[in-house]
């Protein structure tokens, strides 16, 4: 869906998967708060 292998994306830890998450989203143009562990919405 998204361009990202299953194998390469359940091999990361859960940190790096939600850095990678938080990563692309922003690029995206979303921000994410860090204090609250939840997408801002717009």
């Amino acid at each position: 869906m998204n361009g990202v292998p299953f194998d390469v994306a359940f091999s990361l830890s859960p940190t790096a998967r939600l850095a990678w998450v938080v990563a692309v989203g922003t690029l995206k143009g979303r921000v994410f708060d860090w204090s609250n562990a939840k997408w801002v919405e717009n």
